[in-house]
């Protein structure tokens, strides 16, 4: 009983590990919503190539964020 019951708790454990992180930053959410998107130019093309931007940091997609994520709907 007791092994059934370390199996059943590592499992949960582990299934509560494979979910989506809340740590996704702002570059992230901005390459996910425009990556389909982006035609190769307009609003959501121009969101897509700065959240992937070399040496683009997330402070910098943080202040894009708002307007790519209405600009990707």
């Amino acid at each position: 009983m007791k092994k059934t019951l370390i199996t059943i708790a590592t499992t949960a454990l582990l299934i509560a590990g494979c979910g989506q992180s809340s740590d996704v930053g702002s570059c992230e959410r901005i390459i996910e919503a425009c990556h389909e998107k982006d035609t190769g130019s307009g609003e959501p093309h121009d969101c897509h190539e700065s959240a992937e931007a070399a040496g683009v940091t997330d402070a910098e997609c943080a202040e894009i964020e708002e307007s790519c994520l209405l600009a990707c709907e």
